[in-house]
């Protein structure tokens, strides 16, 4: 007992006071990687020291260790999770990816084991949270377990349909996944691989968050497109449809409605975007926020928690996490008694936010220009109307609006309504600041519009005559993306917008298979006597680098294990990418008359200055022949192979960089011509 009469117990002194000095190490190093240049280095401990000191005591204070990390009370029941979370926070600490450490003392050993000793702690108390939230907010009341497995079989058989009837090559974004996933199932499975994977989360846009999984199923079964399929359905899709079947539990069949009335959720993971995985996350965040039955706490650190996971699987959902903050926040206005549940989830969003996605929150979405950077794909707000009414259908959307406007009058459900309707209204318009929407990106409203036709379904009163109205129309969405129809090659070629969803489950055909495959084997001969490498300049939905990588590989035609011509990468994209000039040594070039691109030969310069001087044989032209062969493929595009039959000169180098400079001037480091490349 001290002079004043304070009783000191020494053990929970020394645990706070190690607490103190881990978090201390972690939080250095996250800082370190911030401000490391910005202000004296000296001052970075000191900050790091106060910072991780004040949120202890504020901690201590709030009593938060008794009341959301004690789930089961001090004993082994609450070791075990915290201790394995420990283990695993400090074994896959991934700090140490945000800034190179070089030589200095930061990157010695004692730092690095305080780090990730920081790391496992604040891993363990995020584990503890999240169980004791769970076990505050109690139990769900789940569908009948023959109905999900019913369901469950209807997907799995569209899944066998579509697989066997497709014919196309699978290519951007609708293989990422597949060939990453097919990477980690190649590997050997272990501790380098799940620091690969933590690692990739830091470092990468497309991380292995959502391919690990895959690639255990695809260990056992193989790597094909089938088995990657069938995996992304049953680990993704049918998850989200268990989510519909919950949100909409409280009315008689609601789940099953919501699941027909959202054919786009299937059809999006049968076309290779494993983004369902984030919009189910998002539609549990709907669920378990707004159930304003349950404790206010326990919503919001769930909820929290699935808003960082969100944006950690695919990186443009940060949009949705941050409309779905924006909105909570705004819902207050009508429900002001819920301000714990909001102050949970903003407290729990941004520690797990800045915790496992610093990088991207920090150093990409706060001090970059994407709006500029990405100016390519902002194709205008019409392109954004007719992809929303092709996969929703404006009908389905209209009903959507109706039921929120529904539930706002009515004072019971006005607080999720008014959240309902704030979420993807912000999102659209912080969404439509940067680019236009594709595919994959109208998944970020399928959680609102759940939502809505869920609480509309269970306004309506229980007469037959009315009843039939939401079936009708959730029937109507289902029947027309299963009727076969001509599929646009691009978004502007759409007249008007669609009342129905207009995509189609029939699947996918290509008719000049035949074509692409000869294409790569007589590509592949040219190395045939000595090693060449070729590169691809164009970039449109008929052809492009990835459909020429992935063609054979998308039907399934083994490889011949002979000669393979290398393939350089060509950046294609003004403003994002840089010009490739590595592609200028490249033996041959693979070209496409007409010039395709896919965003307009006014965004993608650096594709065209190339291209269209080696059809005409003009300027750089002349250091190139057409190969006798050519390639006739779908919409009118012939593919040519030209040979390099002479290096480029530093003038023709210098006037490339000049042509793109000028039309760039604040992005000329794009485009200066290597350092040292003619010294």
């Amino acid at each position: 007992m001290n002079k004043r009469g304070f009783s000191i117990r020494p053990l929970p002194c020394l645990a706070w006071g190690g607490a103190w000095v881990c978090l201390s190490g972690l939080v250095l190093v996250r800082l370190w990687a911030l401000l490391y240049g910005r202000v004296p280095s000296l001052a970075i401990p000191a900050l790091a020291a106060l910072l991780t000191g004040a949120a202890l005591l504020a901690g201590r204070r709030l009593g938060v260790v008794r009341r959301f990390l004690l789930p089961f009370g001090p004993t082994w029941k609450t070791a075990l999770p915290a201790g394995a979370a420990f283990a695993a926070g400090l074994m896959l600490d991934t700090s140490y990816q945000l800034f190179s450490v070089g030589d200095m003392a930061i990157g010695h050993l004692p730092f690095r084991l305080l780090c990730g000793a920081g790391s496992g702690l604040f891993l363990a108390c995020a584990v503890l949270a999240l169980i004791q939230a769970g076990r505050s907010f109690g139990r769900l009341s789940m569908p009948r377990g023959t109905v999900f497995l019913t369901i469950a079989l209807v997907v799995n058989i569209v899944t066998a349909l579509y697989c066997t009837g497709s014919a196309t090559v699978y290519y951007w974004d609708t293989n990422i996944y597949w060939s990453s996933s097919t990477m980690l199932a190649e590997q050997s499975l272990g501790l380098a691989q799940l620091r690969l994977v933590a690692e990739s989360v830091i470092t990468q846009e497309y991380n292995y968050l959502l391919s690990f999984p895959l690639s255990l199923v695809m260990r056992v079964l193989g790597t094909n497109r089938y088995v990657f399929l069938f995996a992304a359905v049953n680990l993704y899709v049918l998850p989200t449809l268990l989510g519909m079947l919950v949100l909409g539990g409280r009315t008689r069949q609601g789940g099953i409605l919501l699941c027909c009335a959202t054919p786009m959720l299937l059809y999006t993971a049968l076309t290779g975007f494993v983004d369902v995985a984030a919009a189910g996350a998002g539609i549990w965040a709907f669920l378990l926020y707004t159930d304003e039955s349950r404790p206010q706490t326990a919503r919001g650190i769930l909820a929290g928690g699935l808003l960082t996971l969100v944006f950690l699987l695919r990186r443009y959902f940060f949009f949705f996490t941050v409309s779905f903050g924006l909105a909570a926040l705004l819902a207050l206005a009508v429900r002001r008694s819920q301000w714990k549940s909001f102050l949970a989830l903003a407290v729990t969003g941004l520690g797990f936010s800045l915790f496992f996605g610093q990088s991207f929150v920090v150093s990409q979405v706060l001090s970059a220009n994407y709006a500029d950077t990405y100016s390519a794909y902002n194709q205008g707000r019409w392109i954004d109307l007719v992809m929303l009414c092709r996969y929703y259908g404006y009908v389905l959307l209209a009903a959507a609006l109706v039921c929120v406007i529904c539930l706002l009058l009515r004072p019971k459900s006005r607080y999720g309504a008014l959240l309902c309707l704030c979420q993807p209204v912000l999102c659209l318009f912080l969404f439509t600041r940067i680019q236009s929407h594709g595919q994959q990106h109208l998944l970020l409203y399928l959680p609102a519009f759940c939502y809505a036709l869920a609480g509309g379904a269970e306004l309506l009163p229980q007469r037959a005559a009315v009843r039939w109205v939401p079936w009708a129309l959730a029937l109507s969405a289902l029947v027309s993306s299963l009727l076969p129809r001509p599929q646009p090659s691009h978004p502007s070629e759409i007249a008007v917008p669609d009342p129905l969803p207009a995509f189609t489950y029939v699947p996918g055909q290509r008719t000049d298979l035949a074509q692409l495959v000869a294409l790569r084997v007589y590509v592949d001969s040219l190395s045939a006597e000595e090693q060449k490498t070729a590169a691809v300049i164009a970039s449109s939905f008929t052809f492009n680098s990835s459909i020429y990588d992935n063609t054979l590989r998308s039907l399934n035609i083994p490889s011949s294990g002979g000669p393979a011509t290398s393939l350089l990468y060509f950046a294609t994209v003004d403003k994002r990418d840089g010009f490739s000039w590595s592609c200028l040594t490249a033996d041959y070039l693979i070209v496409a008359d007409p010039v395709q691109t896919h965003l307009g030969a006014d965004n993608q310069h650096i594709l065209t200055v190339l291209a269209q001087p080696v059809l005409d044989g003009t300027g750089i032209g002349t250091a190139y022949r057409r190969l006798e062969t050519s390639f006739p493929l779908e919409d009118g595009v012939t593919v040519y192979v030209y040979k390099r039959t002479r290096d480029l000169t530093q003038a023709e180098y210098q006037d490339i960089s000049l042509t793109l400079t000028a039309l760039y001037p604040d992005y000329a480091d794009l485009y200066a011509v290597p350092a040292g490349l003619f010294s």
